[in-house]
């Protein structure tokens, strides 16, 4: 196995996502499944919470620091060593599934296994992040030849591939691509892409002193048909494609959005409602939000939470969402800014409750202010009993007291 040296100093993205991820005790990898990784940071055999905060605290500190594995590995095995991990020890199945194992988390095979899989994803959730972020610009993902000495034939086959980004194929195959992979992938400008497809150029030499040619192609291999797996821990069954190694068949940037949203959810099904609104604030300071509104999949981001709300409109609950192609049109339309609609928790929980201007009658309209500035927001319920934020405007105060007035609501605030 290859010595894992000194990385490079991460941006912010690679961090973000590493850092925010919640310890997930597992006694197997398949126990946090595909997906999930997004938001669950595991380590095979770690079912000790204070085993595995150390792991996840060292290797958060190794990506902001920018450290190879050789450092990491000096500063984790002083930590195992404190803790009593440094060497064999019996290990539990919480379970009850699999029997007990002799575990050494010290080991140089199973401490880079941790560093590579870890260190990975997370750049490879900030690429794409960065990707999304400036796909105007730089349309087109080219997959690159990796530089393994013995790369999979399957891996191989799509290199020189060149196709858009929000393209269904980098769902799947958006590298890593297995256990160790080394494949990456570069992104273009509409020129290159254009340039590229249809040639054949030769890239380096092999090993025999062969010419490496790679041909670049819009048109992504068939491999054959995607191969049912059957998770042995969860029993759930999932289709990988061919080449790629099970549980390694998502996209890490592009799961995080379901995830973050999966995972605020079973937070907000457990929290009393006092405590949701803060959740949820948590929620809108997450940086990566700022391009979940230009992912080419809708998605539903908790807005807030009202029960006075549900109770008028009859929903089935008091969590509003909010739509992200409503949050893109007033980015494009109005040159609002996601910092705009970080301000929908306090509004949804504070804001005065007004009928719909229209008369509209499963609608209201919530009026507040922060500082000098007001803002109004609509919210409906839809016809299977959820609350959804319609829009979100700034108004001036004549405005806000002509809409009073309609509704012949006493005027609360002070002027």
């Amino acid at each position: 196995m290859p010595t894992l040296k000194r990385g490079f100093i991460a941006p912010e993205e690679v961090t973000s996502y590493f850092e925010r991820k919640q310890l997930r005790p597992a006694f197997s990898w398949q126990d946090v499944w595909a997906e999930e990784h997004a938001y669950a940071f595991t380590v095979a055999k770690a079912v000790d919470a204070e085993l595995l905060t150390a792991f996840k605290g060292s290797i958060t500190t190794a990506i902001q620091d920018g450290k190879g594995f050789e450092r990491w590995r000096e500063d984790i095995r002083k930590e195992l060593a404190r803790l009593g991990w440094l060497g064999p020890r019996m290990v539990k199945d919480p379970t009850g599934q699999d029997p007990d194992r002799m575990v050494n988390f010290a080991s140089d095979r199973r401490l880079k296994t941790i560093f590579w899989s870890n260190m990975n994803s997370a750049r490879s959730a900030g690429q794409w992040e960065r990707v999304q972020r400036t796909k105007k610009v730089l349309p087109y993902i080219l997959y690159v030849r990796t530089t393994s000495a013995d790369p999979r034939p399957e891996h191989l086959a799509w290199v020189g591939l060149v196709l858009p980004v929000d393209h269904p194929f980098w769902k799947t195959h958006w590298p890593p691509n297995g256990w160790l992979c080394k494949c990456q992938v570069r992104q273009i400008s509409a020129r290159e892409a254009a340039s590229l497809i249809g040639t054949e150029r030769v890239f380096g030499k092999d090993q025999d002193g062969n010419d490496i040619r790679i041909r670049y192609t819009d048109n992504p291999p068939d491999l054959g048909p995607d191969q049912s797996h059957r998770n042995r821990r969860t029993g759930e069954i999932n289709t990988v494609p061919p080449g790629i190694d099970p549980g390694w068949h998502t996209n890490p940037g592009l799961a995080r959005a379901s995830t973050l949203i999966q995972n605020l959810n079973d937070r907000l099904a457990t929290t009393p409602a006092a405590d949701a609104t803060a959740i949820l604030k948590e929620l809108w300071e997450e940086p990566f939000l700022r391009i979940v509104p230009k992912l080419p999949e809708k998605v539903w981001l908790p807005a807030g939470v009202s029960q006075e709300l549900a109770t008028e409109l009859g929903a089935s609950s008091p969590v509003v969402s909010l739509p992200t192609d409503v949050i893109l049109k007033r980015f494009e339309d109005h040159g609002m800014n996601i910092d705009d609609f970080a301000l929908l928790p306090d509004i949804i929980q504070d804001g005065q409750v007004l009928p719909d201007p229209k008369g509209k009658k499963d609608t209201r309209s919530l009026i507040w202010r922060v500082g000098k500035v007001w803002w109004r927001s609509f919210i409906s319920v839809s016809n299977n009993g959820w609350l959804r934020v319609n829009s979100l405007h700034e108004r001036d105060l004549a405005h806000v007291k002509r809409e009073f007035a309609r509704a012949n609501v006493r005027w609360p605030f002070e002027d």
